[in-house]
């Protein structure tokens, strides 16, 4: 009989690729699997490498009345999926974070199904943090994260796509540089003021090496465009959201980015120079914390939020456009913290726990 394995994740790319990318060798391997996650997850309910997407509606939680009530929605929920697991249970649950896995957790903690947590980032989140004291296993996506102790936890990296890993190499260019940026829905009004006018500081000569693919709103597409226009530069596409995130990425020469686990394991995993920019208000910090081992070894550059502006991010910039030694180091260095087999081992990691209930 073919093990049934429900899979919770908030409706981030963060939370849900790590999952959707575990889904698909799971189902290869004759797995049902099941994803719960949040409105912003419902994209994924036609997909393919799903058996079933259930939906959760939670509250958000931006005060104390929206906490108590986030709270009350986690506990009603938890005991709707508890009473379906009583009827019919899952072989494990694996909880990848966000709160919408909460209610998830809780139902298999009180139906006694093996759990399962992974951290994306390089900060126990809090929510794990709990729930982790009931888990077999908290598998981690980066090598050392904070709050995560103890012979319960286990590295096997984060679990990324194929398409990623099958990612073709590019040679470094010393001519013509792609520079691709892109900084989700909380970074897109940040980048889009800042990298125009840092472009403008540049040698003349260096604005016209630059081909430009920016993630922005709609919102500011005509400002941020009228900000290019002011460069030598190129820009071959300013959207919103790109599909093609793969290709993106292999066909960048240089990236700045923000520094969530996912963006950066995916880059490591690439192989591109990249600048992060850690989101100053990520819980725990923990954007930080996900890029600094790499900066420590010289692996990438970071700049702090509040440490961002034209003039400091054109120097890093200029540095990497004038040598393409200096990036191919950088694109070398961060691949040693890239874990491409990421998804044999959280597969073994499971295979190991379903034989030793």
């Amino acid at each position: 009989m073919s093990k049934y394995i429900v899979l919770s994740t908030g409706g981030t790319g963060g939370h849900v690729y790590p999952a959707l990318s575990l889904a698909v060798e799971l189902k290869k391997q004759g797995f049902i699997t099941e994803l719960v996650t949040d409105s912003r997850g419902m994209v994924y309910q036609d997909s393919e490498h799903f058996n079933a997407v259930e939906v959760l509606n939670l509250p958000k939680a931006r005060g104390i009345l929206s906490k108590i009530k986030q709270a009350l929605y986690i506990l009603v929920y938890a005991i709707k999926l508890a009473f379906k697991f009583v009827s019919n249970p899952p072989s494990m649950v694996i909880g990848f974070g966000g709160y919408t896995s909460a209610p998830v957790m809780v139902a298999a903690i009180l139906c006694r199904i093996p759990l399962i947590i992974h951290e994306q980032n390089a900060v126990l989140g809090r929510v794990n943090r709990f729930m982790g004291l009931f888990a077999r296993k908290i598998a981690l996506g980066m090598p050392v994260t904070r709050y995560a102790e103890g012979a319960k936890v286990l590295f096997v990296g984060n679990p990324v796509r194929q398409v990623i890993v099958d990612a073709p190499q590019k040679s470094v260019s010393s001519r013509k540089i792609h520079l691709f940026i892109f900084g989700g829905s909380q970074g897109a009004d940040l980048f889009g003021r800042v990298v125009p006018q840092a472009i403008a500081l540049l040698p003349r000569d260096m604005q016209e090496q630059l081909i430009i693919v920016h993630q922005g709103r709609d919102e500011i597409r005509g400002s941020v465009l009228a900000a290019y226009d002011r460069t030598k530069a190129r820009v071959k596409s300013l959207q919103p959201f790109f599909s093609d995130m793969p290709n993106r990425l292999a066909t960048a020469d240089l990236i700045i980015g923000r520094a969530g686990a996912m963006t950066v394991t995916e880059i490591s995993v690439v192989g591109r120079a990249a600048i992060f920019i850690p989101l100053k208000i990520a819980m725990d910090n923990h954007q930080y914390w996900n890029v600094k081992p790499m900066v420590d070894k010289g692996a990438a550059e970071m700049i702090l939020e509040t440490d961002l502006t034209p003039a400091v991010l054109a120097a890093k910039l200029k540095r990497l456009i004038e040598s393409a030694e200096l990036r191919q180091a950088y694109a070398d260095k961060i691949k040693q913290f890239s874990v491409p087999n990421s998804v044999d081992k959280f597969i073994e990691l499971i295979k190991t726990e379903l034989k030793d209930i």
